[in-house]
């Protein structure tokens, strides 16, 4: 079996994990001082975020945090670069629906894996239709809460730092860079393109204009490593979705095995 390497969105802007080993001598250089477009931009020489990019985040963040209730559909791409430096792109598709303070349902299918995540009032499972396996975890009583342990912990969820930033606005945290780069249409929605940098991660975000600022559009390129991999993803938002009862339950299908959270999956569908 070749050895891959999979462009990971824990962090889906944060990337506090570390994924490149090396810097190229003229990439350092570039990296001492925001590049010339947030000067022109008027960036902030504390921040090196322009405060036309930084206005249009603020917005964003504020709308998301007066939502209550509201789905996602979302169309996404990632890059795995696979032996030789060969990239290949794996697709994947995902289904959002959220309901504050304490209600989330996530259905993810994709070329790489299947996944589902059932949050309610405090008991989180995540269920591999794959392994035929779940989980079922306490988790804290409120959504930002759980989905900063989510991040703690590692689990890849789609869309984890969007569904975070309606709760604290954390986007920025790490960039070096940012500028409104102009507007841009996404699905014939005009949208303010932005563009930022972080130490080993160059990302841009569409958020749509008017009176529903909503990031529409992410792609996130980690640089330094071969191939420059790329995650994209368009969103479509619905927010008054129809939520129903059964919405926030999960029952295990049937032959599906309960396991722990530290229990990895092919152990136990290995187990003759």
């Amino acid at each position: 079996m070749m050895n891959t390497t999979r462009v990971r969105t824990r962090r889906f802007l944060l990337w506090a994990m570390p994924l490149a080993l090396a810097m190229a001598g003229p990439l350092a250089a570039q990296e001492a001082s925001p590049p010339a477009a947030s000067a022109d931009a008027g960036a902030s020489p504390a921040s090196g975020i322009s405060p036309e990019a930084q206005a249009v985040l603020d917005r964003m963040t504020a709308h998301l945090q007066s939502l209550k209730s509201y789905s996602i559909e979302t169309d996404a791409s990632r890059d795995e670069v696979v032996a030789y430096g060969y990239k290949l792109q794996n697709n994947e598709h995902s289904f959002i629906t959220v309901q504050r303070p304490n209600k989330l349902r996530a259905e993810v299918s994709g070329d790489i894996r299947n996944r589902t995540f059932v949050y309610d009032s405090g008991k989180l499972t995540m269920y591999s239709p794959d392994d035929a396996v779940y989980v079922l975890v306490d988790a804290p009583d409120t959504l930002g809460g759980m989905i900063g342990n989510l991040l703690d912990a590692g689990v890849e969820m789609p869309l984890i730092d969007v569904l975070y930033q309606a709760t604290a606005g954390t986007l920025t945290e790490g960039a070096r860079s940012g500028v409104l780069v102009g507007t841009s249409k996404i699905d014939g929605t005009a949208c303010d393109q932005l563009a930022f940098r972080q130490a080993n991660v160059d990302w841009q975000l569409w958020v749509e204009q008017g009176e529903r600022p909503l990031p529409r559009k992410v792609v996130i390129t980690t640089r330094f490593e071969v191939g420059d991999p790329q995650y994209q993803a368009t969103m479509r938002w619905n927010l008054k979705p129809k939520i129903h009862s059964a919405t926030f339950a999960f029952a295990p299908p049937r032959g599906a095995t309960a396991i722990a959270f530290d229990t990895p999956a092919t152990s136990v569908v290995d187990t003759p």
